[in-house]
């Protein structure tokens, strides 16, 4: 039989525009979600000068689960 914990880590929140997650001490800040890609911005303080990054959201989510990435609420 199966934990809890397999499928909490299932359940993925989908992306969407303005969420921040943070790895370790950097933030990760979706600015734009496609049907297949997501823009994000990766900074250590202010968001401000820092280029855009573009990702498949597969990609994206298997870098934010090996991470071990938290969504925070800003």
């Amino acid at each position: 039989m199966r934990t809890g914990a397999t499928t909490a880590e299932k359940a993925f929140p989908p992306f969407q525009k303005g969420q921040v997650w943070r790895i370790g001490d950097v933030n990760l800040a979706v600015t734009s979600v496609g049907k297949t890609l997501v823009h994000y911005k990766r900074y250590k303080s202010q968001p401000k000068g820092v280029p855009t990054t573009l990702s498949s959201k597969p990609h994206l989510e298997e870098l934010l689960r090996n991470s071990r990435a938290v969504l925070v609420t800003e």
